[in-house]
């Protein structure tokens, strides 16, 4: 089971103070970032939900969002950096992300979403899913990528790579050995991929995830 979240989240900015992020239309948003919105997104958006400056937020990243009314947004752009104690996972096409900073958190996980970030730090993993969605970063610090025919664009040069969806030269696991050499509790013997939510649930917990581990 994924670690209990806590009750009173605190969603705070770098001075301490509660976040307080602007509601801004895509072209006021653009402007205010000189044009680097529209540089980066491909898709249709309405309205960012804009901070100015570092954001610090707890447990889980759309939850924090809810929190302070942005779960609606289109994009949440950030001109700082962005810590988050819990995972940062956009599945849906909506909200995607934008960080000029730094990023920091447990993990990474991009589905149909847009996320455009610089350098990111990420206890866990990264992962991208399907071919919906855009995962663009800097250098990446890691212990795991895992890739399921993603637009994955990040450097990360200590992690450990996984082909989750076939059989890339680039990867240091694939789809065509990944039952071998990982633990059971972690495939789906049927597609023999990995089962990202158990992987990373056995990540939490300290548990091997490698079949001689």
């Amino acid at each position: 089971m994924p670690p209990e979240r806590p009750a009173s989240p605190e969603h705070l900015t770098s001075s301490g103070h509660p976040a307080s992020p602007e509601r801004l239309t895509f072209a006021d948003a653009d402007a205010r970032l000189d044009g680097s919105l529209s540089a980066c997104f491909q898709g249709d958006y309405d309205t960012v939900l804009f901070f100015d400056g570092d954001v610090v937020l707890s447990g889980d990243f759309l939850d924090a969002l809810t929190g302070l009314g942005g779960r609606e947004a289109g994009i949440v752009a950030i001109t700082g950096d962005l810590t988050v104690s819990g995972p940062i996972a956009l599945y849906d096409d909506t909200p995607g992300l934008y960080v000029e900073g730094t990023t920091r958190a447990e993990t990474l996980e991009g589905g149909d979403a847009e996320i455009y970030i610089q350098d990111g730090v990420f206890t866990h993993l990264v992962y991208g899913h399907y071919n919906h969605g855009i995962l663009e970063a800097g250098r990446v610090e890691t212990p795991w990528v895992i890739d399921y025919d993603h637009d994955l664009r990040i450097t990360a040069p200590g992690a450990r790579h996984v082909d989750n969806y076939g059989s890339s030269s680039e990867a240091e696991f694939t789809r065509d050995d990944i039952a071998e050499r990982f633990v059971p509790e972690v495939v789906d013997p049927g597609r023999g991929s990995i089962v990202v939510e158990r992987f990373l649930d056995r990540l939490r917990a300290g548990l091997p995830v490698r079949s001689w581990s």
